[in-house]
């Protein structure tokens, strides 16, 4: 239930896979994905190099077609060969990388999107660029060029960019992997502050800390599959599946 609501009605799932099947040539790299999210909630995807999260991310924002099975917001179906064309609500993508344009300053690099797509005025999209750069702690960045920017800052500039279009679900990437050590907590805790606020977020990561404060559920992936989906006490605790609680002995050292 939404936070804050009375009804007993269980809302739609902001987000549902059913049953994705994602093939590169002879290679399946989702195999009959299954996964709901909740408005609201934060899923961590999590599991071994390979095991399908960053390919299902992508698919889910209509970078990479599917092969077989829906995907569905807020329960609608979106169609697999024009998803990009067709979502809504908006759907906002952090990846590892930034993905900023170097030519343009951090400004002009979140205002393009809106000014074009939603044919927003200049004056308006500018108004909106600066209070999310506020939001995520580089106000002072605004005329910067990306190359100038730490790789922290450029992360939390690329999050300030994907909020700009006001997306109702947001995607991460492994948003931290590219970052020196000391840069990792800015980020996180511009996310955490999303967490907070109600986003509803899927995040693919190896931040096993953020994932047992902030994620409401975690599922682990192996081999294009879902292998179990559990709230991150039962995760680290007590998993139910033997390749689950390989990986968790692993990433704890245990």
């Amino acid at each position: 239930m939404l936070k804050g609501s009375k009804s007993t009605v269980t809302p739609a799932p902001a987000i549902e896979i059913r049953n994705v099947e994602k093939s590169f040539g002879t290679l399946k790299v989702l195999d009959g994905v299954e996964l709901s999210v909740a408005p609201g909630e934060v899923t961590v995807l999590c599991g071994p190099s390979g095991s399908g999260k960053s390919t299902l991310l992508r698919c889910l924002n209509g970078l990479e077609s599917i092969d077989r099975g829906q995907i569905l917001y807020d329960a609608q179906p979106v169609p697999a060969r024009s998803r990009f064309r067709r979502l809504d609500p908006q759907v906002g993508m952090v990846f590892q990388s930034f993905n900023l344009f170097p030519h343009l300053t951090v400004a002009q690099n979140l205002i393009v999107a809106p000014m074009l797509v939603h044919k927003m005025a200049r004056a308006e999209a500018l108004d909106r660029a600066a209070r999310l750069l506020r939001r995520v702690g580089i106000a002072d960045k605004l005329d910067s060029y990306p190359d100038t920017l730490s790789g922290g800052q450029q992360q939390r500039a690329a999050i300030a960019r994907a909020l700009c279009m006001e997306p109702r679900v947001m995607l991460f990437d492994e948003p931290t992997s590219a970052l020196d050590p000391e840069m990792i907590k800015e980020v996180l805790d511009v996310m955490r502050d999303l967490a907070s606020d109600g986003m509803t977020m899927i995040v693919v990561t190896h931040e096993m800390g953020f994932a047992r404060e902030v994620a409401n559920r975690i599922a682990f992936m192996d081999a294009g599959k879902i292998v179990e989906v559990d709230p991150p006490e039962i995760f680290f605790a007590n998993p139910k599946e033997e390749r689950t609680r390989r990986f968790v002995s692993k990433i704890l050292g245990h």
